[in-house]
């Protein structure tokens, strides 16, 4: 059976198709206007571009720029210098850490568009198809684990962080004896005990609703910590009130080792797009 992962920016804000993979964790994050920094005035000719992009996160040391380390954010950066010839600064709308991948973050980018024949001329900006293939051109010769699915022209002040609605994460765990095929090496979690499905289900119920996360919130890695439990009452070394007792406990030192980063993806991020 196969089916359609990509989550390209014209369906962000469209309802949840019922083909996409059975959700472990959804979490949401809302911003407010508030909550937003000064937007920094932008020159007339500067086109603001908000990216949807894809990736596998083995090679990386997570999405966020850092010095000497491959990251999303910098091979991303590095793409964009080579197709305009300046240096850009991006914005994701959500971090992932190194070996976490991405069925659809969202970043945003400013772009002025100098003529290369007459050096100061602002031209118009160039349109997002061809802000797509030519970065996609670049990033295919960089090792090929990131590409843009989607691109769209947005006003000076969208920001893809503060701008999103809700962020939705996937975590694939593979179980059984067999050992793992080639094709899911660093892209799920191997568990060579058979789970409790059962178990974990009525685990995930008592984690359902509004509640403080505190004993999973840990450097970014809140739904690893999640899957970490879930995988304990799979394997039988937590029962379902141990995981209603380890919420209660609002403490992160109460929650089992956290599940490996190769089997997260952050699936997309809604926004209420202009």
């Amino acid at each position: 059976m196969t089916e359609n992962l990509k989550h390209p920016l014209e369906s962000i804000s469209s309802s949840h198709s019922p083909h996409r993979p059975s959700k472990i964790s959804k979490t949401t994050d809302d911003h407010s206007d508030d909550e937003q920094p000064e937007s920094m005035s932008q020159r007339p000719g500067i086109q603001r571009y908000l990216l949807a992009i894809e990736y596998i996160g083995t090679r990386f040391s997570g999405s966020q720029q850092q010095s000497n380390f491959r990251t999303v954010v910098g091979v991303l950066e590095e793409a964009f210098h080579k197709f305009i010839g300046q240096p850009v600064s991006i914005f994701c709308s959500s971090r992932t850490d190194a070996g976490v991948h991405a069925l659809s973050n969202v970043c945003h980018v400013d772009v002025e568009r100098i003529s290369k024949r007459k050096p100061g001329e602002v031209l118009e900006p160039h349109e997002p198809a061809v802000v797509k293939r030519a970065v996609n051109h670049f990033l295919q010769k960089n090792e090929g684990d990131v590409m843009v699915i989607d691109v769209r022209s947005v006003p000076a002040n969208f920001h893809a962080r503060y701008k999103a609605q809700e962020r939705t994460y996937f975590y694939r765990l593979l179980s059984g004896a067999e050992p793992l095929s080639t094709f899911e090496k660093d892209r799920a979690w191997h568990v060579s005990e058979e789970l409790n499905l059962r178990a974990m289900q009525e685990a995930c119920k008592v984690l359902v609703g509004h509640h403080d996360f505190s004993s999973f919130r840990a450097a970014g890695c809140q739904v690893r910590l999640l899957v970490g439990v879930l995988k304990a009452v799979g394997t039988g070394d937590l029962k379902v009130p141990d995981v209603e007792r380890i919420l209660n406990a609002k403490t992160v030192t109460a929650a089992s080792p956290m599940a490996p980063a190769c089997g997260l993806y952050l699936g997309h991020v809604k926004y209420d797009l202009p």
